[in-house]
């Protein structure tokens, strides 16, 4: 099994421990970190192809900006505020007898990496088509 798999593994591993309100927080932070190091790689990856696609399909005029600067300073605090969430969700499903065979965290986890991956990669897929789009236009008015 290689790193990545492993790491994958434990993250989305069902709890082993009994349930307790302490054991439920306890799994979602001892993820926290892997998980902003997963969502923050990409998100700098997805950020630099956007800037490369932006720039390249001519769609900024001199003078402007790709993104508003104070909202990559900023991104990390939605983000963890979701991450949270997911552990609020799950205590108090814990509570009301919902989530007692702790099964709810590692699928909240699952949907709230989708998700966050999938917010990271938009702009990046979104310019890099637009990119390829109006390549795909240049190319055929020069043939015609």
């Amino acid at each position: 099994m290689t790193e990545s798999q492993k790491l994958k593994s434990w993250l989305f591993e069902p709890p082993t421990e009994p349930g307790t309100v302490f054991s439920i927080i306890a799994w979602w932070e001892a993820r926290r970190f892997f998980y902003n190091m997963i969502v923050g790689c990409v998100g700098i990856c997805s950020f630099i192809v956007f800037i490369i696609c932006i720039i390249n399909s001519n769609a900024l005029k001199p003078g402007e900006d790709a993104v508003e600067p104070m909202v990559l300073l900023f991104a990390w605090i939605p983000i963890n505020i979701c991450y949270t969430a997911g552990w609020i969700i799950e205590v108090l499903a814990f509570k009301t007898g919902f989530g007692r065979k702790r099964l709810l965290g590692p699928k909240l986890m699952q949907v709230g990496v989708g998700f966050s991956l999938f917010c990271v990669l938009l702009p990046s897929v979104v310019w890099g088509s637009v990119l390829i789009i109006s390549g795909i236009k240049h190319v055929a008015h020069i043939i015609h």
